[in-house]
């Protein structure tokens, strides 16, 4: 048993080593097109973020807001961000900007996050420029917070941190594209390597002859170099 393992496994290595250049020449390929699609064709994609507190946050001079007010709060996160997220608040984020876009383009690079046991939501812009992106989610929270005060008089909703310009695209990632493309080279190579083998039926050497025909073999006529 331990013999045909090894046996197995040599002939593994034996088929890898004789296709390597499929191999090598596959993976490089993938590897060298995702670095060129990242870097050079792919456009850069930028998100910006605001932080909004719903409700009073206690401070020294104020009275500790109760157990039952927080929880009130937080329970009115979900609909506060369907406020930031409605067809309104967008719609009017858009005017103001005056972006020539639909509801729909603009709410896909809109994303609004209540944060789990807390007062806080997160609302995000994306966009291919940067400064777009913060001037998006700056507008936007500020209609929203409008929005919510009207329909909520006695509420209280302000923000907490202000979008600054994003330093870097959120994507693409250049590193992991370029790594997912070396091991999916990896992979395709050495799928096609073994179906190759697998097609080719062609007796090559005396231990072909016996796994393939069952036969012993009497005899080999020795290669000759002419001189």
């Amino acid at each position: 048993m331990d013999e045909e393992s090894t046996l197995d496994l040599r002939e593994i290595f034996d088929i890898i080593k004789k296709r390597k250049w499929i191999i090598i020449l596959i993976t490089i390929s993938l590897t060298i097109l995702s670095g060129v699609l990242s870097f050079f064709v792919l456009p850069p994609t930028y998100e910006a973020s605001v932080s909004v507190l719903i409700g009073k946050m206690p401070d020294n001079q104020q009275q500790q807001i109760q157990y039952n007010d927080v929880m009130m709060y937080q329970k009115l996160l979900k609909t506060y961000s369907e406020i930031a997220k409605s067809r309104l608040v967008a719609e009017t984020t858009i005017r103001q900007l005056n972006k020539n876009i639909g509801y729909s383009e603009f709410e896909s690079g809109i994303t609004v996050t209540p944060q789990a046991d807390t007062q806080i939501m997160i609302i995000k812009a994306k966009s291919r420029d940067a400064k777009d992106a913060m001037e998006t989610v700056n507008t936007l929270s500020e209609v929203f917070i409008r929005e919510a005060m009207r329909l909520y008089p006695t509420g209280n909703v302000q923000i907490i941190d202000s979008a600054t310009i994003p330093d870097s695209p959120i994507k693409p990632n250049k590193r992991l594209n370029i790594a997912i493309a070396f091991v999916l080279g990896l992979m395709i190579s050495l799928g096609l390597v073994f179906l190759l083998e697998y097609m080719d039926n062609t007796i090559k050497t005396e231990d072909d002859v016996e796994k393939y025909l069952d036969i012993p073999v009497i005899g080999i006529i020795p290669k000759h170099k002419e001189e």
